[in-house]
């Protein structure tokens, strides 16, 4: 199969061809229609990520079963599915058997049998999830990464009716978390340093854009505060400075790699009782839930979409910060 292969760290990726895999005891072999790209596979091409070289990248992988392995019982093949990053546990930890793999310290992840950017891929089973009849590719690809995280940190929050959320940041993660926040009944604004996509915001389902200042918190506070503030941005000052604008009993859920996150408003977090956590892919229900959602038609994410092909120019872009909103790579 032809495949798109990171050889070195920092380099261009390679287009190479290498042997189609054979599906092993409990796993499938998906043929890739689309791959999602975001901020992680750049964080994998610096050298970020644990992976060991070569390796084929791609986290957002959705294609066709063609082939599965011994003792295959939940998936048929020509099943449409996604992969999800984790794609299983060891097995026999406490966080296992309790059913809660995601927690497992020792998981199976595209990192260990290779990516989406390629004609085929490897992948467990117990990884792979079903698309809804009649939710495009390109779209589902989304869902794997950007729409699973989003939905992941929203019920991380543990939302009540009524309560009113704050995105901050509109990029590949916020414009789908203000989509499924809203989608679930909330009152979502957009906090965002650019005015373009504060405007933006409203036309994603946000009842205000706010811009930014140089006080975030305090513009936010200004603006009625939030319950929640989900933040997707990769800046670490702008979450640390945000938390003022959280209302009592206030919940910070950041979702974005950033760098050192050093709080100063230690009087938010003790008289107002707030929180601050950090979430990821969490339950599997997470990711169902968003593909249900976006297959009724009340989430659609914003894509640009490629060849497969221009793997290494869609990097650049994404690394840039010049992709609106979500760039997906397509097969044939």
């Amino acid at each position: 199969m032809r495949a798109a292969v990171i050889t070195r760290l920092n380099s261009p990726w390679e287009f190479q061809q290498v042997a189609d895999p054979v599906a092993g005891p409990g796993q499938v072999v998906v043929r890739i229609h689309a791959c999602g790209m975001c901020f992680s596979d750049v964080l994998v091409h610096r050298g970020h990520w644990p992976v060991q070289l070569p390796i084929v990248p791609g986290h957002e992988p959705v294609g066709e079963v063609v082939q599965l392995g011994p003792g295959v019982t939940t998936l048929r093949v020509g099943d449409r599915v996604g992969v999800s990053w984790m794609q299983r546990g060891e097995g026999r930890c406490v966080q296992c058997q309790s059913a809660r793999p995601v927690r497992c310290e020792h998981t199976q992840t595209w990192m260990d049998l290779g990516g989406g950017y390629a004609d085929l891929m490897l992948a467990w089973e117990s990884g792979c999830t079903l698309l809804p009849e009649g939710l495009s590719y390109t779209d589902a690809a989304v869902a794997f990464c950007a729409g699973f995280t989003s939905m992941s940190g929203l019920r991380n929050a543990d939302p009540k009716p009524g309560e009113r959320v704050c995105v901050l940041g509109v990029g590949g993660l916020g414009h789908m978390a203000v989509q499924l926040a809203t989608a679930i009944g909330l009152e979502v604004v957009v906090l965002t340093t650019s005015p373009d996509k504060a405007d933006y915001a409203k036309q994603l389902g946000a009842v205000d854009g706010i811009v930014a200042g140089d006080d975030p918190g305090r513009t936010l506070a200004e603006a009625g505060g939030a319950d929640i503030i989900l933040a997707t941005t990769t800046s670490a000052e702008l979450v640390a400075k945000v938390l003022s604008g959280l209302r009592y009993a206030g919940r910070l859920v950041t979702m974005g790699v950033t760098g050192p996150l050093k709080i100063d408003d230690m009087m938010t977090l003790l008289f107002k009782q707030c929180s601050i956590k950090g979430s990821t892919h969490n339950n599997r229900s997470d990711l169902v839930e968003v593909l249900t959602l976006m297959a009724s038609g009340k989430v659609r994410p914003v894509v640009e979409t490629y060849a497969m092909d221009e793997v290494n120019d869609v990097l650049k872009r994404v690394e840039a910060g010049q992709v609106r909103y979500r760039a997906v790579l397509q097969n044939g």
